[in-house]
């Protein structure tokens, strides 16, 4: 893998799915300080998700 393509795409796995997040959205017209806040709140959502899912594992074990 070239250094370009290994910087192109985030390695933690919730930045890498705000990215794919916000790629799939219309972001026609939107300025780039919308379009961080959209990937700054589905990275946000995609974190607590997990600590949830984490935390209610726990429960269990």
């Amino acid at each position: 893998m070239s250094y370009a393509q290994s910087c192109a795409f985030p390695e933690v796995k919730e930045e890498a799915l705000a990215m794919l997040y916000v790629q799939n959205q219309d972001l026609t017209g939107k300025t780039p300080e919308e379009i961080a806040d959209i990937y700054e709140e589905a990275y946000q959502k995609i974190v607590r998700h997990y600590n949830a899912k984490r935390d209610a594992q726990k429960v269990w074990l």
